[in-house]
């Protein structure tokens, strides 16, 4: 009896916590120098053969001028992300100037080639959740 009760409140949890947003994913993917990838917010990218790791943690301000609007700036996106590089973990932001594709180096030996997405559009608000870095990091 107690094991048919085991059973029935594990397929219980199975079902519901995904349906009420507890999650066991760890969002982590795996990605290789050169090649784009793309990391949700709270997705982890893990660097093949380089001991590297990029969490991307949030989007701390986005001022990029929406689609339909006239503007004098073209506006910054800025993204929160958590490096780890060989056990050492770092805060760095990774700023997007305007539309286009950004390029920042750090840890001194990479860079990043990213777009933050969705690209604003007059009158629709993004919700944090929807952000994605499409990116890809070399040396």
């Amino acid at each position: 009896m107690k094991r048919i009760i085991f059973i029935i409140g594990l397929l219980a949890a199975v079902i519901i916590l995904p349906i009420i947003g507890i999650s066991c994913s760890t969002d982590k993917s795996n990605a290789s120098l050169g090649n784009e990838f793309t990391l949700p917010v709270g997705g982890t990218a893990i660097i093949s053969g380089e001991n590297l790791s990029l969490k991307f943690v949030e989007v701390t301000g986005d001022s990029r001028c929406a689609k339909g609007n006239e503007c004098v700036w073209a506006g910054e996106a800025k993204c929160q992300m958590l490096i780890t590089y060989s056990g050492s973990s770092s805060d760095v932001v990774f700023t997007q100037q305007g539309g286009g594709v950004t390029v920042q180096d750090f840890l001194t030996q990479y860079k990043a080639s990213f777009t933050v997405e969705p690209y604003p559009v007059a009158g629709k608000k993004i919700a944090p959740s929807d952000y994605k870095l499409v990116m890809t990091i070399t040396k």
